[in-house]
This record gives C-alpha cells, structure tokens and sequence, in this order.
C-alpha cells in the first residue's frame, strides 16, 4: 500500500533528506516520457502527498513543486490515469493529517473521471459507507462524485453485484447524509434568471449539489433516475425515502415523474404519516423555514414547487401529527391563502380526503 511504503521511505529521516528524496522525485518525473508516466505516477503521487504529513516549510515548498508539475502533465490528458486506491486509501487512514486528506481529495476527485466505469461503480458505494467521518467540505465533494457516478453508471439499471455493495451501507449517520444529499438533488433546477435557490432548497443546498459545475438538464435527469434507481435496491426505511419520490413525482423531467410515481407505490405503502420527524421534513418542504429572520441568507430554504406542495398537502390532510404541528399548520394554511395559484387545488384536495 502506498501509506506503508510512505512511512518506510520517510521513517527516521531528516527533513533535507526528505527533501532530497522529493527532488529525485521530480528529476525523474520532468525525465518521464507520456508513454510511462501513468506507471509513474501510481507510485510517486501517494508518496509525494503523503509526506505533507511534515510540517517542514522547505518539503511541503518540493511537494507543491511536483504537484504543480503533475498538474501541468497530466491536466488536459484524460488517458493518463491516478492512482485512485491508493490516494483514497491515503485519505482514510486514521492518522491522516488535515494536509494530507485536502490534496489527497483533490486528487480522487480528479482520479475518478480517469478510470473504467467498472471500477468507478465499485468504489462509489464503499466512499458512502464511511461519509460521516469525514469533514462536511469533503462529505459534499464526496457526494457529488458518487452521484455523479451514479448517474452514468445507474440511470437505466444497477447490477445485482453493486446493488448488495450499497445495502452494506448500514450506519444511520452514513445512510440518513446520502439521503438528505439525493433529495436536494431531485429537488435541484437550474435557477432561473432571476437567481435565487430553486423551490425546496436553500442556496448553501443549492450550491451544494453542483459545486462548482453548472448542471444541464441532460445531467440532471441521468443522475436523478440513477439515484432513484440506488434508493430502490437499498431497502431504507418508507419514512426515510417517502419525501424523496414525493418529490420525484413533482419533477420537470416526465422519466424520472414515471419512476417516483412508482417508487411512491412500490415502497411507501407502510409508511408511517403520523411519525413526528417524517412530517416535519414535509412541513419544511412545503413551508421552508418558519422565523426565517433569524437564519442566514443562504441558508433559508424556500418553499417547494406547487405540483409538490399539492401532493403534501394530501399528506397532511390525513395526519394527525401534522393537524397537531404548531405552527408549521397555520404557517400551511397560510401559505395556501397567499398562493393562490396553489389554494384551488389544495381546497379540492380537502374537501375530497376522507372524512
């Protein structure tokens, strides 16, 4: 492994003999033909990383050198591939320092667009397992890269050896953190012209899907239906999931509509709609943050879309958890008077639930 290799090559030596070590390192990277630089790489990028782990000015000052080096090489060349068991075996090791783990993410994120998709839906789902561990900013670049793997590998189907890989996800944490993530994504448009979050989200939710690349509408479909596909084989709890395919069902894309709606059938029969935390997961989705004022700009979630709000209103209609929710009630009912354009459908809706 490239950690234990590290720690051999690195043990008992002073910083300028490290040093020197880094700066044969980069003589015979600046020497390496394209053919051979892939073989490379396997080997000089864990070890290069790994050494951040000192906190000598003069080694991290070589190593920023090579990386740069690495960078320039390979940047613009997608068949030169990295080492990605390695770098993400790097990172999750228990005594990884703070330095170690930010280079080392970077470089998985970069590794994964540069192999086969066989391996890429292998992995995805073991970076998953271990999620809460890791720091919130790497949690979400982590989630994008898994969704955005699921979307090209899963969109249509899911194997049954890679299904069983995801049910291995057991930890409430770690399940309960890919959950949230999937439904920003299916509640996730691109904003309009006017800016501001899409109906559901916050802007920090927003933002949090997309990083820093735009989503199309091509994108956003393949990587819905792939993660409405996963939910299905992983048999959550019909609480858990049951706001994701509500709002599958509220969608612009007609597919992944089609696929909610039978989800919503398929798996939520049993749910529970008297479960205290389930309904006020809905309440926020229809109302978004009650007192606002005293929440952060960005992190004020906006009420959901109309064809969601209709279907939750349903929801609460026949709850007795959700008639007894003070105020998230008055905040609905209010809601509905001021939007008009949804007050029509919600009045036919009550008027039509069982009495």
């Amino acid at each position: 492994m490239a950690t234990s290799s590290a720690s051999s090559m690195y043990a008992g030596k002073s910083d300028e003999e490290v040093e020197e070590i880094l700066d044969r390192m980069l003589t015979r990277l600046a020497l390496c033909d394209e053919p051979k630089l892939e073989n490379l790489l396997n080997k000089l990028l864990p070890l290069t990383i790994s050494s951040l782990s000192r906190p000598s000015s003069i080694v991290r000052t070589k190593v920023m050198e090579i990386l740069s080096h690495v960078n320039k090489r390979v940047k613009h060349q997608q068949q030169i591939g990295l080492p990605l068991d390695d770098l993400w075996h790097l990172y999750m090791e228990d005594n990884a320092a703070p330095m170690v783990r930010n280079f080392c993410i970077v470089y998985v994120e970069m590794a994964f667009d540069r192999v086969t998709k066989e391996k890429k839906e292998n992995i995805a789902p073991t970076m998953i397992a271990n999620i809460s561990k890791l720091p919130s900013q790497h949690q979400d670049i982590v989630l994008r890269i898994v969704t955005k793997v699921i979307g090209e590998c899963h969109s249509s189907k899911i194997s049954d050896e890679v299904a069983a890989k995801y049910r291995l996800i057991t930890g409430s944490q770690d399940r309960e953190i890919f959950v949230e993530f999937c439904l920003h994504t299916l509640l996730y448009q691109p904003p309009s012209a006017s800016g501001g979050s899409p109906p559901g989200l916050s802007v920090s939710q927003s933002n949090r899907v997309t990083g820093k690349t735009p989503l199309s509408h091509d994108m956003l479909l393949v990587r819905k239906l792939g993660l409405l596909n996963v939910l299905d084989v992983m048999e959550l709890p019909a609480e858990l999931v049951y706001p994701i395919y509500v709002a599958a069902c509220a969608d612009r894309h007609e597919p992944v509509i089609r696929r909610g709606e039978e989800l919503l059938k398929k798996k939520t029969s049993g749910v529970q709609f008297d479960d205290a935390k389930l309904i006020n997961r809905l309440f926020l989705l229809f109302n978004g943050n009650v007192g606002a004022e005293h929440i952060a700009a960005d992190s004020r979630v906006v009420p959901g879309n109309p064809a969601l709000r209709v279907r939750l209103m349903s929801v609460f209609c026949r709850s007795v958890t959700a008639a007894n929710s003070f105020p998230s009630t008055l905040q609905c009912i209010f809601g509905c008077i001021y939007g008009m354009c949804v007050l029509r459908m919600c009045i036919f809706i009550v008027f039509q639930a069982p009495k």
